[in-house]
């Protein structure tokens, strides 16, 4: 891919045509104080305008706990069912379509540099959107199993972090361990069954959190999707067990 070159479509990045949609989005997803941030990462990511205007924002009406675009109700019908949330709240971006999958599937699995920095950067929206006075004590991934991180050769979500840490000034931790392999979600038959294969998948790490269990952390437990939430539940219930009951944990991907 060209440097100014779309990382969606591969047209050419047109900076005047760009500009009107930029402002536009920014407005969308910013209040006037932070409008100049969100303008700025909006104006850096690598989208040519008619791409930037047919990203699929979630809009204003979500659930309260998962994020997901929904205005029934304060919470969507899944959250509804689930007993002993181990999340403050899940965050995200865009919603996951086909042209998500795609994309994201080309980063995951070609590992294209841009996309990288692309991807960060829609994480840093989702911060400045909705987390812009909350101040976090470290940032955390969904680890890889060693057999998966073999196979693709990097843990896509860490090289984000990295990204993320440096653009929030927040540092990036280490703590968990992948100890199950999973079937990938398009192998599992439904919830129920994603929600067990999680079970015991993680443990602890602990790199760098301080005296784990002796106060209240806030934590920003990042993942490039949210599907069932069973990962990332099960991620924050292993970090709450060691971290401490009053440690918060917030997760943001860029799909839901």
């Amino acid at each position: 891919m060209r440097g100014d070159s779309c990382v969606a479509c591969a047209g050419r990045i047109v900076l005047q045509a760009k500009e009107s949609a930029a402002r536009n989005l920014a407005r969308q997803l910013s209040s006037r104080s932070r409008y100049p941030v969100m303008y700025r990462l909006i104006a850096g990511l690598s989208l040519c305008a008619a791409c930037l205007e047919r990203l699929p924002v979630i809009g204003d009406e979500i659930c309260e706990q998962c994020g997901r675009e929904y205005a029934a109700d304060r919470l969507c019908q899944d959250c509804h069912k689930i007993t002993g949330e181990t999340i403050q709240n899940n965050r995200s971006l865009l919603r996951y379509n086909e042209w998500g999958k795609d994309l994201l599937g080309t980063y995951k699995y070609r590992g294209e540099e841009r996309l990288a920095a692309f991807y960060a950067k829609l994480l840093t929206m989702v911060v400045y959107r909705y987390h812009a006075e909350t101040s976090f004590d470290c940032i955390a991934t969904v680890p890889l199993h060693e057999q998966r991180l073999q196979e693709r050769g990097f843990n896509q979500v860490d090289l984000l972090a990295k990204r993320l840490g440096a653009d929030i000034g927040v540092p990036v931790r280490s703590l968990l361990l992948r100890t199950k392999r999973t079937a990938k979600l398009s192998q599992q038959a439904g919830r129920s069954a994603r929600v067990e294969s999680m079970d015991g998948a993680f443990s602890w790490a602990g790199e760098g959190l301080g005296q784990a269990g002796k106060g209240s952390f806030r934590i920003l437990l990042l993942d490039d999707i949210y599907t069932t939430g069973s990962t990332l539940r099960s991620c924050a219930k292993t970090i709450r067990e060691h971290a401490g009951p009053h440690s918060h944990i917030y997760s943001i991907t860029i799909y839901r």
